[in-house]
């Protein structure tokens, strides 16, 4: 099934590997400060609709409809145990499965590392072992001679490349208003529009082919 791919990972899992431990041995009753922390950031944004989450048979929390809080009823006592309760049900917690691409992108909104197993490795990064060719890093003036315009752009394009490099399936109108692009004041130097231009050459296949809107 496609739950048992590494595209997927349980609470219980995802929880473990974000500060190392080993989910298979874990003791429900003597979890670390650090682990319980981990289980209610990720149960939290799951009952706060921050991350898809699902069972195998069905997905939870889908909106605030009546019948969705019917059928998510169950859910919503068993996750408020432990948010407020400290009740940690191991069985429980290794039945609701989180996306890697959905858990990515909550994790740049909130600022957080990545648990490790969906860590980005960047290949095209400069080992510590390979040297680097900084011979234009001599010419006098080079920077300066940039037009301030020309220096904006080609800072939001590498946080666009980067982001896409983190989460591929971002869309064009998601990097645009990403809180990266906003925090350095990018994203309300060029417009939309302009930006979709520019940025097409870098974006992602999945943003190229419209796998999101815009």
């Amino acid at each position: 099934m496609y739950l048992d791919s590494k595209d997927y990972q349980t609470v219980w899992q995802l929880a473990h590997n974000w500060v190392g431990a080993d989910s298979l041995i874990s003791d429900q009753n003597q979890l670390s400060g650090e682990l319980k922390q981990s289980i209610h950031r990720l149960l939290s944004a799951s009952i706060n609709h921050a991350i898809p989450s699902r069972t195998r048979r069905f997905k939870l929390f889908i909106d605030d409809s009546f019948f969705s809080m019917l059928l998510d009823f169950r859910h919503t006592l068993r996750i408020s145990k432990c948010l407020r309760k400290d009740e940690f049900d191991k069985s429980y917690l290794d039945s609701i499965y989180l996306k890697r691409s959905d858990v990515l992108c909550w994790c740049q909104n909130e600022f957080l590392l990545a648990p490790p197993i969906w860590q980005i490795e960047y290949l095209d990064a400069p080992q510590l072992d390979q040297p680097i060719d900084d011979s234009d890093d001599d010419k006098d003036n080079w920077y300066d001679n940039i037009s301030d315009r020309r220096k904006q752009r080609v800072a939001c394009l590498e946080i666009a490349k980067q982001l896409w490099k983190e989460n591929p399936e971002l869309s064009y109108k998601e990097a645009h208003s990403h809180p990266a692009m906003i925090r350095y004041g990018y994203g309300k130097s060029f417009s939309f529009d302009t930006f979709k231009k520019w940025a097409r050459p870098y974006a992602s296949e999945l943003a190229k082919q419209g796998g999101k809107k815009l």
